[in-house]
C-alpha cells in the first residue's frame, strides 16, 4: 500500500525548489521516514555567506540529515547526523544517496511517509 503523498516528482520539486512561486505554497523543510529511519531535508534559509562551501566552490543550499530521537514518540530531544549538503534541487535529487538509492528514488518510494513540512 502506498503511503507517500507525492504522485510525481514535480509535486515535490515545486514545493522545494528555490524559485518563489505565487501560485504554489513552497516549503523550506520536510521530514519523512524511509524504512523506519527519520530524515529531514531543508532548503537552508540562512544568508549566503553562512552557507557551507562545496568542493566545487559553490554554496550548498540544501541539507539532508538523519534525525535520531531520544525516544520513540518523535518529540523532545534529538540529534542530527548529516547525510550531506547539496548545491541545488537537481544536485540533491541525483547526488544524495540514502541506503544506496538517490534522493529522487527515496522521496518517490511508495513506503516513504511524509511526517511534516515547514
Amino acid at each position: 500500500m502506498r503511503v507517500n503523498e507525492y504522485n510525481n516528482l514535480e509535486e515535490f520539486i515545486v514545493e522545494y525548489d528555490e524559485i518563489d512561486r505565487k501560485d504554489i505554497r513552497g516549503f523550506c523543510g520536510i521530514e519523512f521516514t524511509y524504512h523506519g529511519v527519520y530524515y529531514r531535508m531543508c532548503r537552508e534559509p540562512i544568508s549566503e555567506e553562512k552557507l557551507p562551501t562545496l568542493p566545487n566552490g559553490n554554496k550548498a543550499h540544501y541539507d539532508v540529515m538523519i534525525v535520531h530521537w531520544k525516544n520513540d514518540l518523535w518529540v523532545g530531544e534529538y540529534e542530527y547526523e548529516l547525510v550531506g549538503w547539496y548545491e541545488n534541487i537537481e544536485d540533491l535529487l541525483q547526488n544524495c544517496h540514502i541506503e544506496g538509492r538517490t534522493f529522487e528514488e527515496v522521496i518517490m518510494d511508495d513506503e516513504t511517509e511524509i511526517i511534516g513540512k515547514d
